[in-house]
């Protein structure tokens, strides 16, 4: 018995052997993947500073430190308190040589590779604060403004020790260490998505900033029917926001924000997309609405206007209106739509989608949501479940879709068309020239903003 015991552990040893050695050899070669230390200094370099340098927690504990509170609101937007302790940036930026005179931009990196790029003007030029009254109902009411009253001027900080969502200190800790804290220069202005965690490395450039596209309008200016409502619109539509006026002054960071629910939250928030970044009207008189977009990184854009007139004719004499352009309101159906964009408008009354139209690469076609595009060309739509069908009727027309068929009827003749009506984010869409001319509407589509325009 013993024997057989031997024996069979002198069986299993070449086994043993083989995986200490596997293991010794994992551990020589990929020591850094498993024990890899987390970063722990901040870098400050670029053309713009004279003595790049790298500083250490250690280095960073015994420079002058600065305890400051800030108000601060998200894309989202939701109103958050933030309290942090450290060291002020202009203090290391100057430690680092700061070029003052030629120094343009600041960028910074965080460790798990984000980065921000701010200008030295909208940093150090342009006062920031503290607004202690900057909350209007609860936290989640981000888009509510609240009072710039007893604004308090502080100072971007590199926090060593931080806490978010609270202004009381004793729950400060080291957890996004290290932390880019700063003020709003505005009680409006959203700087949640300014506030870098894990920084690692802060780049001075002496290039130009570029500077922001300028808003566009939906309808454009002109004569609008009584009612109408406008939407505005910029190239991301997400941190970088328009502000606008409708009194004829300059619009500033102060004046209302058009997009307070920046882009990337749209399809989690399509519920009251539409409420929050509500459409300015009614327009009931003759209007002007002006517009700038300004965000972080860049120069503010151009100030836009456009000039709306009620019930037909301008005056003529307003700013970016002639004689000769402008036209009657007319009684055909208009209806403009972007690629990828929920807002749009029948005959300048602005509305938003719930389903935005989208491209079908496959079939290089056009998609739309068959109800509101049917019903906009004063059609009826029914739905048939059991056979998956959109029935359009339009007077004496009557078109049938298929869901995933590229068969359709129109007055009960077949027809083959090269894209199928389909079901996308459980919403009916059809292609949208077919159903457009299948009900005598023209569509044009300008490729450079993607923008479609259906007259009928």
């Amino acid at each position: 018995m013993q024997i057989s015991k031997k024996k069979g552990l002198q069986r299993l040893m070449p086994i043993f052997l083989y995986i200490l050695s596997v293991a010794a050899i994992l551990n020589v070669l990929m020591p850094a993947v498993a024990f890899a230390a987390p970063l722990n200094t901040l870098e400050i370099t670029g053309k713009g500073v004279t003595n790049p340098a790298t500083f250490t927690p250690e280095q960073l504990e015994g420079m002058e430190q600065h305890q400051e509170v800030y108000s601060s609101i998200n894309t989202w937007p939701t109103k958050r308190w933030y309290v942090g302790k450290g060291v002020k940036l202009w203090d290391l930026l100057l430690e680092a040589g700061i070029k003052e005179d030629e120094a343009k931009l600041v960028t910074f990196v965080s460790a798990d590779g984000y980065t921000l790029t701010l200008t030295m003007e909208e940093l150090f030029h342009d006062k920031r604060y503290r607004f202690p009254y900057f909350k209007n109902g609860r936290d989640s009411d981000g888009h509510l403004p609240g009072s710039p009253e007893g604004a308090v001027e502080v100072e971007p900080i590199i926090a060593l020790i931080s806490v978010e969502g609270s202004d009381n200190p004793k729950y400060m800790n080291d957890t996004d260490a290290f932390l880019l804290m700063l003020g709003q220069r505005a009680v409006t202005e959203q700087t949640g998505n300014l506030f870098v965690k894990y920084l690692s490395k802060i780049e001075i450039s002496t290039a130009e900033p570029e500077q922001w596209d300028a808003p566009q309008a939906n309808p454009a200016g002109g004569a609008v029917p009584e009612g109408a409502m406008v939407t505005l619109s910029n190239l991301h539509s997400d941190d970088d926001k328009i502000h606008y006026t409708t009194d004829g002054s300059d619009p500033t960071l102060n004046s209302p924000m058009y997009n307070l629910i920046a882009s990337r939250w749209w399809s989690t928030r399509f519920n009251v997309l539409g409420t929050i970044n509500s459409p300015i009207g009614p327009i009931n008189e003759n209007t002007t609405i002006k517009a700038v977009t300004i965000g972080p990184g860049k120069r503010n854009s151009e100030v836009v206007t456009f000039n709306y007139y009620v019930g037909g004719i301008g005056s003529g004499d307003e700013v970016g209106i002639s004689d000769g352009d402008q036209e009657p309101v007319k009684h055909s159906k208009v209806i403009k739509l972007t690629i990828g964009r929920p807002e749009t408008s029948v005959n300048g009354k602005s509305y938003i989608l719930d389903a935005v139209p989208y491209i079908d690469i496959d079939a290089g076609r056009t998609l739309v949501p068959v109800r509101f595009i049917s019903e906009a060309m004063g059609a009826e739509v029914n739905w048939d479940p059991k056979t998956r069908q959109a029935i359009i009727t339009d007077e004496n027309k009557q078109i049938v879709l298929t869901i995933d068929s590229r068969d359709v009827l129109i007055n009960g003749e077949k027809q083959t068309i090269d894209c199928a009506a389909t079901i996308h984010s459980n919403r009916t869409y059809v292609p949208l020239r077919f159903v457009s001319e299948a009900l005598e509407a023209q569509v044009e589509y300008n490729e450079e903003t993607k923008g479609i325009t259906i007259t009928k």
